[in-house]
Formats: C-alpha cells, structure tokens, sequence
C-alpha cells in the first residue's frame, strides 16, 4: 500500500480533523515510519488510527494526534472541547456545539471482552 492510500482514511474522519491527519502522516515520514493505516475514525468525540502492521515507534505519534483531535473541532478545525447531547459525543467548537453541553463527568465506554487469548501485541 502506498502513502497515497492512506489517503483514502479521510473519507472517513470529521472534515475538521484533515489537517491532524495529514500531520500525523507527514510525522511518520519524516521520522521514516513506513506503516499503512488500518482504520482511521472518530470514536467517543476523539480521533482513532489503528496501523497495520502495527509499528511501535509510530505509538506518540498516534497519540499526540488523539489528543489533539479533543481539543479540535471535528466540524471546522477550531479550538473545541468535548461536548455531549442525547449521548452523542462530539468535539466541537462554540460555533458548532449548540445544544451540546458539558459532561457532568467523563463518557462511560462499557466494553465487552469474548473469551480468547488477550496479548500485548
């Protein structure tokens, strides 16, 4: 797969979040981190980016553009905070939260685990 066809992930991210997104693929290349991404999203208001193979130099990076993209408007690329309504959550600036509103607390994530081999990668 090519650096082009990772391009391709940004179908699938929050218009406001293209930049951190080209940013984090520009980072792994110039630190020579040649990895494919696997699935690129918006989970829980923040950016998710799963690489394959994974590649653990390329961990602060993934992780310094996840915590960008909670301070990041997904909708315009402004400054933006975590906002919740009708338990949807959204990272979004004061022009595009409207009806949202602060969480009282963090949003509670239930997962459920199947049974099998858990491994630390």
């Amino acid at each position: 797969m090519s650096a082009n066809d990772n391009l391709r992930w940004l179908d699938n991210l929050p218009v406001g979040w293209a930049q951190l997104y080209h940013d984090l693929l520009s980072d792994l290349a110039a630190n020579g981190i040649a990895a494919c991404v696997d699935e690129a999203k918006e989970k829980f208001g923040s950016l998710r980016i799963y690489l394959e193979p994974r590649v653990s130099e390329a961990r602060p990076y993934i992780a310094a553009a996840e915590e960008r993209s909670k301070v990041t408007c997904q909708k315009c690329g402004e400054p933006g905070e975590l906002l919740m309504r009708n338990r949807i959550v959204a990272t979004l600036c004061p022009a595009h939260g409207d009806g949202f509103s602060k969480p009282e607390r963090p949003p509670v994530v239930t997962v459920y685990m199947k049974p099998g081999n858990i491994s630390d990668e």
